[in-house]
């Protein structure tokens, strides 16, 4: 159903064919929306009004984004040259600098050529000059352009794109809460394929900020058949990557197989490594994990290179290929914009511990506590007191190792396991506190992991010893 502002639009107007078009693109009749304009420009008529007809007909073809510059442009030139006074007005240079900005113009050109087009006037050249400066990366220009279009004033096949430009601007300025807001009122109003689409990137910015549930409830509703290839492989890896964070590894990693029958880009080939070796690590399959996460590395862009060598590194801790860990992890703290360097100088130290090189692991300890990383730097300390057999300092480390990490992390899980060992080295008197740190520790003990069988036997001896209770009564 049309409404009612567009046919006011064009109402005793010469351009009123305009209405049917419109009016097919809001019900997502883009074919006959073509056809329409098609026959209205190519008809003889006043010549300004043909040159309208063409200018429209470009205006629809860049709605595909580089995927209309091939018809669209040529639409763009027929419009001027059937009226070159056209070139003044705002829907064509707003539409002439965004098919410029999909041929790869530069952001100087294409914001110098806006600023000193007066598109602000025009709700539609306003909004077509906001798409061409997304293409070109200003997106702080392109949010102020989008937040001052009155959403009344737009055809309505328009409103929800312009909901949909707004997400990409917050997603592009890191502003994700934004963006889904954004994001959230174009599903709610856009129709057929594209509601997939941006279901796809409501998806991606829940993910962004680790509410999976809702992610996995999200892409649920893509219709993965609309999805072009690489949107295809982007859905198989959003929807991998919400497993991954909802603690389901195997189910992640056949959703990321899928998205690698998918064509992708080098960016997307490194996300894709960098979550495959992610996910295999959290089950345990340390050498595969080592593999991937070596291919991912090779594609890294500069900024993410040290996320990947620091989960490469874990992986070939845990899988004891200790000097090659070694290695990568001088790497990582070397770069001073990692934001995790604390806890890679923690697992250096970690490293150092296990090849027996303890003074130097000590010093690494001590500067990783001092940068903040308190759990990991207090479990070494711990290891590294309990090697020496000084078990109240061992016991003292390894509290604080649990008090600065939540239930079930990696670190305090470890520290539970050793008090556990600990605690039955002191025998009877100690039993109750080997209870509580074996029962605490197999709570997330992997059945298969090599603790699970002493922390069993540890619960059996220390119950032993307290007559089946949980403590020893008077």
């Amino acid at each position: 159903m049309t409404c009612y502002r567009d046919a006011v639009i064009f109402r005793r107007s010469p351009l009123a064919e305009l209405e049917g078009a419109h009016r097919a693109l809001a019900e997502g009749r883009y074919e006959t929306a073509f056809a329409l304009l098609e026959s209205a420009a190519k008809r003889p008529r006043a010549r300004a009004a043909q040159a309208r007809y063409w200018l429209h007909l470009a205006a629809v073809y860049a709605l595909y984004g580089s995927d209309g510059l091939e018809n669209g442009a040529p639409a763009l030139k027929a419009a001027v040259v059937t009226d070159p006074n056209l070139a003044a007005d705002p829907l064509y240079q707003a539409l002439f600098w965004e098919f410029a900005a999909h041929r790869g113009g530069a952001v100087s050109d294409v914001k110098r050529g806006l600023r000193l087009a007066a598109v602000d006037a025009e709700p539609l050249a306003a909004y077509h000059a906001s798409a061409a400066l997304l293409n070109v990366g200003a997106a702080k220009s392109a949010l102020r352009k989008l937040e001052g279009i009155d959403p009344e004033s737009l055809p309505t096949y328009l409103v929800w794109r312009r909901w949909s430009l707004l997400g990409q601007a917050h997603e592009a300025l890191g502003d994700w809460d934004a963006a889904v807001l954004a994001y959230g009122r174009a599903v709610s109003m856009a129709t057929g394929p594209e509601r997939s689409v941006e279901l796809l990137s409501l998806a991606t910015c829940l993910l962004e900020l680790g509410r999976s549930d809702e992610v996995l409830d999200v892409v649920s509703g893509v219709d993965q058949q609309v999805l072009a290839p690489e949107d295809q492989a982007t859905l198989h890896y959003v929807e991998g990557r919400a497993h991954l964070d909802a603690g389901n590894p195997n189910l992640a990693l056949e959703r990321f197989a899928l998205a690698r029958t998918l064509d992708v880009d080098d960016g997307d080939a490194f996300s894709l490594d960098y979550a495959t070796g992610q996910a295999l690590t959290a089950i345990g399959r340390y050498r595969e994990a080592v593999s991937v996460l070596r291919r991912a590395i090779e594609v890294a862009p500069a900024d993410h290179r040290a996320y990947a060598q620091h989960e490469a590194a874990f992986a070939l801790t845990e899988s004891d290929q200790l000097a090659e860990a070694d290695t990568i992890l001088g790497d990582v703290v070397s770069d001073p914009a990692y934001p995790h360097r604390a806890e890679a100088v923690a697992d250096l130290a970690d490293v150092r511990f296990k090849l027996g090189e303890y003074e130097a692991a000590e010093a690494l300890a001590e500067q990783a506590l001092d940068m903040g990383a308190t759990a990991s730097a207090c479990l070494v300390r711990g290891n590294l007191a309990y090697e020496y057999y000084r078990l109240d300092e061992a016991i003292s480390w390894f509290e604080k190792a649990i008090g600065a990490c939540a239930n079930g992390d990696p670190v305090w899980l470890a520290a539970h396991q050793v008090l556990a060992d600990v605690f039955a080295q002191r025998g009877e008197s100690g039993a109750e506190r080997v209870l509580h740190h074996a029962r605490s520790a197999l709570e997330y003990t992997d059945v298969a992991s090599e603790w699970r069988l002493p922390l069993e036997q540890h619960v059996a001896w220390a119950r032993g010893v307290l007559g089946g209770h949980d403590r020893l009564l008077n």
